[in-house]
């Protein structure tokens, strides 16, 4: 039993910091609410038909480029405010709406302007890229 004890003890150790590692934590006062919204086809048509341009992130959960891509996605989303619409589509979920857009890799970025794709990239993209292509479509 004695010898036993450093490895619950080193077990234990482990597991505590794990879970204070996995936990995030935000300066005080600082915002969690998403400048990004998530479509679905029910939702895709109210977003389509906006004056805006539009931006639309096809991802997966499971596409490690995507991972690497969405935090650039919500930083855009921040810094064009209210000039734009940046939107999120995960594939698994929303097929159809994927291959209406002709999606065959991820993550695919779509620009959209009165309803009209103006732009279109495949792969992670810098969010001045992103940004660049939001501008030009105003």
């Amino acid at each position: 039993m004695k010898s036993a004890l450093p490895f619950v003890l080193l077990a234990l150790a482990a597991a505590l910091a794990c879970d204070r590692a996995s936990r995030t934590t935000q300066p005080q006062g600082a915002s969690t609410v998403s400048a990004v919204q998530t479509l679905t086809a029910a939702t895709f048509p109210a977003v389509r038909d906006q004056a805006k341009p539009v931006l639309i992130d096809f991802w997966a959960p499971w596409c490690g480029p995507c991972r690497t891509q969405g935090p650039i996605v919500d930083q855009v989303g921040t810094q064009v405010g209210d000039t734009a619409v940046v939107a999120k589509v995960n594939v698994d979920d929303e097929r159809a709406l994927a291959a209406q857009f002709g999606v065959q890799a991820i993550p695919t970025l779509v620009v959209l302007k009165n309803g009209q794709v103006v732009n279109r990239f495949v792969g992670v993209q810098s969010a001045d890229v992103l940004a660049g292509a939001l501008n030009a479509a105003r």
